[in-house]
């Protein structure tokens, strides 16, 4: 590619408009230009066209696993094939998801996370981490297990922050849970991003959790308290609180394609990010299978526990983007949005991914015109 420096042109999806006829200019891992023309639009560069889209890549910010292998295993070789895999489904960056696990179990997951991050592999950018447990409510326990489930405890709570460091992007927990209040506005104070998830809470108690710092619900309507027209829950806040931003797992088991249309009626598409919460089990075939600790039992793309609850997903965000295009009437520009910029500023990165801009990493996927994944670009190179 002639010292990384290449062309590429075709239709633009980025800050929710399509601009039609562009040309991007790829040097060193950064766009330095897009518009309608280069003045230095020299026949010695690389020039490729584009019939479908060019998007910025997608961003996973709530993802267990991927291809038979899990966060969780505690192994480099593991998490590595996640990183390399990732670019295949056009996800260019993420966040590692735990689960609620013994306190060791914890400790090597952060530990891992850490000495990948120092080896800036050629991967999929880890940007950090998703601790999804363990102060989370065993009534919705979702598939996860209760028996790891617990109540903040200062010492607990002291030890995984002071080791999570600058990973700890996205913290789910029960605000509801004693002293959850509390470690809000500790984990806010560090700069940690605080959302509700497998949680019982009224919506009493998700408007004083916001008071504390809470901005965020965990896979919105799953693992919560179903809406009712006489008890207000965490799922009708959802709807309802303009300071929440919802995530959304768009894979047609885990919500009905209309709820999808509806919540981004009410939410617009500024505060909804689409997530993966694949638990590694995407490519396994029908059948019966141990992963991420647990048996579980995969039939048509639906992951199930035996006794039927779900248990996370074998989602892509690639399909769920094409998902809520093809299923829940949303546009392409805005579909797009929930899966690079609205990801990328939760992680904090928003001035320099999940946009096509000037200045911005050349991270790119480039979609067919039925928004399959035909190429991914990671720092400029093409990786998939």
């Amino acid at each position: 590619m002639e010292g990384n420096h290449f062309y590429l042109k075709g239709n633009v999806v980025t800050d929710k408009k399509i601009e039609k006829g562009m040309l991007i200019e790829i040097k060193a891992g950064k766009i330095i230009f897009l518009g309608k023309q280069a003045e230095n639009n020299s026949l010695n560069i690389p020039s490729y066209e584009v019939e479908g889209w060019i998007c910025p890549g997608f961003i996973d910010t709530h993802i267990h696993g991927l291809n038979g292998h899990d966060f969780m295993d505690g192994t480099k070789e593991g998490f590595y094939r996640i990183q390399d895999g990732l670019p295949y489904y056009g996800v260019t960056s993420f966040l590692s998801t735990s689960r609620a696990a013994p306190l060791e179990d914890l400790k090597t997951f952060l530990l891992l996370n850490k000495q990948v991050a120092k080896e800036k592999r050629k991967g999929a950018h880890l940007l950090g981490v998703h601790l999804e447990g363990p102060w989370i409510n065993p009534k919705y326990k979702g598939a996860q297990r209760a028996e790891y489930m617990k109540a903040p405890v200062q010492e607990d709570t002291d030890f995984i922050i002071r080791l999570a460091g600058e990973m700890l992007q996205i913290v789910t927990l029960a605000p509801e849970l004693p002293e959850a209040m509390k470690l809000i506005q500790v984990l806010i104070e560090g700069k940690a991003t605080v959302s509700a998830g497998h949680t019982d809470a009224t919506y009493e108690e998700i408007q004083e959790a916001i008071f504390k710092g809470l901005s965020r619900m965990t896979h919105c309507f799953n693992a919560m308290a179903p809406i009712s027209h006489r008890k207000l829950t965490a799922a009708f806040a959802a709807l309802d609180l303009k300071a929440l931003h919802c995530e959304i797992i768009a894979d047609g088991f885990h919500v009905h394609p209309k709820i999808v249309e509806f919540l981004y009626k009410i939410k617009g598409a500024d505060n909804i990010t689409l997530i993966s919460d694949c638990t590694g089990t995407n490519q396994l075939p029908d059948g019966c299978h141990q992963i991420g600790g647990k048996i579980i039992n995969k039939k048509d793309g639906k992951v199930t526990l035996d006794d039927g609850r779900l248990a996370g997903s074998s989602l892509t965000l690639n399909k769920a983007v094409q998902y809520i295009v093809d299923s829940c009437n949303i546009p392409i520009e805005e579909a797009v949005q929930m899966a690079t910029y609205n990801p990328a500023a939760v992680c904090g990165v928003g001035d320099r991914k999940g946009r096509i801009a000037l200045g911005y990493d050349a991270d790119l996927v480039l979609l067919s015109r039925e928004l399959e994944v035909e190429n991914t670009i990671l720092a400029g190179e093409f990786v998939f």
